[in-house]
Order: C-alpha cells, then sequence, then structure tokens
C-alpha cells in the first residue's frame, strides 16, 4: 500500500526507486551475492528503508540521512486514546488517529509524535539518499502540484489536536 500511495503522490520518485532496486539487482548478481539478491527479489517496496517502533514518543526531529524530495510514509496501529503528530517548523499539530496513513518529507519537515497513554507501533517507510546515490539513480524533482488540487477541499480553520487533548474528539 505504501508503494501505491507514493506512485499517486510522486511517480517521478516512485519509478526512480524502482529503478534504483532494478540497478542494484543486477549489481548484486554480477557480484555473485545471491543472499542480496534473493532479498532485493523479495523485498515488495519502493522504499530502500523500514523502521518499526513500539510504545514510545518520538521527540521532534529531522531526517538527515533521507532525501529532501521523498516521502516518507507513517502507519500508526494500537490500543490508545489519543495522539498528536506534530510538524514543528510548519506550525502543524494533529490528531494522529490509529490506521492513519501519513506522508511529508522527514529530511525538511521537523517532525515528532505525542502519546497520552496505551499501546502504539508505528510503521515508518523511507528512503535513503546513499542508496540511490551508489546506484547512480538520477534524482527527480520536488513533486508539483496545481492549485486545484488544494482548492477541492477547504481545510479547517481549527487545530484538530486541541479536541483530542480536551476530549471533545
Amino acid at each position: 500500500l505504501a508503494s501505491a500511495v507514493l506512485h499517486v503522490m510522486h511517480p517521478e520518485l516512485y519509478w526512480a526507486s524502482v529503478q534504483t532496486h532494478i540497478k542494484l539487482g543486477c549489481w548484486a548478481t554480477k557480484q555473485g551475492l545471491e543472499d542480496m539478491h534473493w532479498c532485493l527479489k523479495h523485498w515488495t517496496l519502493v522504499y530502500t528503508g523500514t523502521a518499526v517502533m513500539c510504545n514510545r514518543d518520538s521527540p521532534d526531529h529531522r531526517d538527515l540521512k533521507c532525501p529532501p524530495k521523498a516521502f516518507d510514509i507513517l502507519t500508526c496501529i494500537g490500543s490508545y486514546n489519543w495522539a498528536v503528530m506534530r510538524l514543528t517548523n510548519l506550525s502543524i499539530n494533529s490528531v494522529y488517529k490509529l490506521g492513519v496513513m501519513v506522508s511529508y518529507s522527514g529530511c525538511l519537515v521537523r517532525h515528532g509524535i505525542q502519546v497520552d497513554e496505551g499501546d502504539r507501533i508505528v510503521w515508518a517507510w523511507f528512503m535513503r539518499d546513499s542508496i540511490h546515490n551508489y546506484a547512480r539513480t538520477p534524482r527527480p524533482d520536488y513533486a508539483q502540484y496545481n492549485s486545484s488540487d488544494f482548492n477541492a477541499c477547504k481545510l479547517p480553520k481549527y487545530n484538530q489536536a486541541d479536541f483530542a487533548m480536551y476530549g471533545v474528539w
């Protein structure tokens, strides 16, 4: 699902990552690295890395090893009352509900998560600049959108995190 989401949000980045995986697979075969070739052949995501985090708040940070033009994707599951995702350099606090998939540039956007209480697992999918550099994959430009993409939905004037903190949500 994460690869399909990236294909919709940033098709050029999706295809650049597919090329990276193909080039690495060919390189592994030429080098006789059968285990690496097998892993690449069975790695179903266009993302080059994944992390699983359990039951912890995440302090505000940036992911400096990721390409600035790439979108990280995070999905959260568990049994918790509420969580707030902070995108601090964008001045955004948002309710982070179970099963929601969130995407942004982890390199450019300072981000963190605060959880009230309960169990939580976050899957994070990301790309590493060094892997694309090694494969010499051309870098796509930033994703481009037009104004009609943003006019299709009106953004709320309130901060959803406020509702979760006061139990209104």
